[in-house]
């Protein structure tokens, strides 16, 4: 079975065919068909506009998708006739009265990457023809990049629906729905080497003013409402400052203050993000970063026409949930028969997968168990976070405690109120939050809290390596993953560890 999106991409490209030829005879009525022209190989090299004369049955300004689906619909003897019509022999020159027209009358059909673009209708103008962002479109149109694409696309189901709401009720440009793919792959999780977080990579010092907060049980920069909301007000700041879209988004990735100083350094009448880019004003992370975003936009505003899913799957629709008490996202997966997956999905900003010890916290699950999950949360007979009741030992310390547990010793110390790390009697009684219903849930939940930010924390304490010590076990005691911890060392991760050596680590309670 043929694909119509490839009938589509047939018959467009004998519409070029035909408008290609039709011009030819005019160049060839007013004396020009001898002149040099581009060899073919340089022709398909670069991007091309091509002047045609619009089909008698569509309006000169009908999107090339109207185009497309009218010869596709068309019986098989109506789309011949034109190229039968090509095939004729050269018809006399046109009358003066034609040849007076006026020649915005017709229409340029672009092709870029191959595909036929003229009348596809963008918020923000795409530069069809820039060398970078075609060479960029063109590895996305490719069979590997159409299958990245698809799958990021799949991994944004759970969180586009939000992302697209808030791009419309906020009057933006509909391109910027695509601005996580390049930030995080639209993965929650994602943490870059600087410490960027979350599908919009909010770094900790970008975060004040948007109401995003980061503590010891969750980290907003992951909530995917809380940071859309966050990222979308950041980008109209910055275009009201800087009045232009891709200077707007070129300040997301490089910060306002250095667009802005780029700005004022520049001279001219007009000064847009392509002057910036021809006189090199930014640094080239910023420079490319605008044309990459460009690329892959332009292709996700009309993924079936650039060969990629018709639609990617269902979008997921969530509600925020009020509790005033702390819930184990297990246990409320357990009472509710919501995947457990599902809820991290909707709740990544937790690090643990359980509600801070706060007087309200928002839990996000899917709209269609919204009632399921409502009922479950307003009964106050059951808890919903599992703990365990410990009574201190001979020999204890809270950090052994901690250890023991897989329970951060911060943690430890917030649920028991007025405890002190170092003075615990034996008999106390203490109260072990249960952070994952296994070892190897708690473990997960461990090394997702170290990971998140570890490149971003400050390594300001000091470590003196003791016998038996391991990277691993450094690594575990303060709450770091091993590879950031060798990393900032300088250090192979199966590196000799000597005794009474030092070793850089984060500044922690109770190290």
């Amino acid at each position: 079975m043929i694909h119509p999106y490839s009938v589509k991409n047939l018959l467009l490209c004998c519409l070029l065919a035909i408008g290609a030829a039709g011009y030819s005879q005019e160049l060839a009525s007013q004396g020009l068909a001898g002149q040099d022209l581009p060899s073919q190989e340089a022709a398909e090299q670069a991007p091309i506009t091509v002047p045609v004369a619009a089909p008698a049955d569509l309006p000169p300004a009908a999107p090339v998708e109207a185009v497309a689906e009218s010869l596709v619909a068309a019986p098989a003897e109506a789309v011949a006739a034109p190229a039968e019509a090509a095939a004729a022999p050269t018809q006399a020159a046109p009358s003066p009265a034609a040849l007076a027209a006026p020649t915005s009358a017709i229409p340029d059909f672009i092709v870029s990457s191959g595909i036929l673009v003229d009348g596809l209708q963008y918020d923000i103008p795409m530069p069809w023809g820039h060398e970078q962002f075609e060479e960029l479109r063109a590895s996305y149109m490719t069979s590997g990049g159409r299958k990245w694409l698809n799958a990021v696309m799949e991994r944004a189901l759970p969180y586009l629906a939000y992302v697209e709401e808030k791009v419309e009720e906020y009057g933006l440009p509909k391109e910027l729905v695509y601005l996580p793919v390049i930030e995080s792959e639209y993965s929650p999780n994602a943490v870059s080497r600087s410490g960027a977080t979350g599908i919009w990579q909010f770094m900790r010092n970008s975060i004040s003013g948007y109401g995003i907060t980061i503590s010891d049980w969750k980290d907003e920069r992951k909530d995917f409402m809380k940071s859309t909301d966050a990222a979308l007000q950041k980008l109209r700041d910055n275009y009201k400052v800087l009045g232009d879209w891709l200077l707007a988004i070129a300040a997301y990735n490089a910060g306002l203050g250095a667009v802005s100083r780029a700005v004022k350094s520049s001279t001219g009448e007009t000064i847009d993000f392509w002057h910036l880019y021809d006189s090199k004003k930014l640094s080239r992370e910023p420079l490319s970063y605008v044309p990459k975003f460009l690329a892959v936009a332009s292709i996700l505003r009309y993924p079936e026409l650039h060969g990629l899913a018709d639609g990617w799957g269902e979008p997921r629709d969530w509600e925020a949930l009020e509790t005033n008490r702390q819930v184990d996202l297990q246990v409320l997966s357990e009472r509710t028969g919501i995947p457990l997956e599902l809820l991290k999905q909707g709740n990544a900003e937790l690090r643990y997968h359980v509600t801070p010890p706060t007087s309200s916290h928002m839990v996000k699950v899917p709209a269609e168990s919204v009632e399921a999950a409502r009922t479950v949360l307003s009964d106050t007979s059951t808890p919903l976070f599992k703990y365990e009741i410990y009574k201190v030992k001979s020999g204890d310390t809270l950090g052994v405690i901690a250890q023991r547990y897989r329970t951060p010793l911060d943690i430890i110390l917030q649920a028991n109120p007025g405890i002190k790390a170092d003075r615990i009697k034996i008999g106390q009684t203490l109260i072990i939050p249960h952070l994952g219903n296994s070892a190897s849930a708690s473990a997960s939940a461990s090394a997702a809290a170290g990971k998140d930010g570890d490149s971003s924390r400050e390594f300001s304490a000091m470590y003196t390596i003791k016998k038996g010590d391991t990277l691993w076990d450094i690594s575990l005691k303060f709450n770091v993953q091993p590879d950031e911890l060798a990393r900032q060392n300088g250090i192979g991760m199966n590196a000799v560890l000597r005794i009474g050596a030092k070793l850089k680590v984060p500044a922690a309670t109770g190290s």
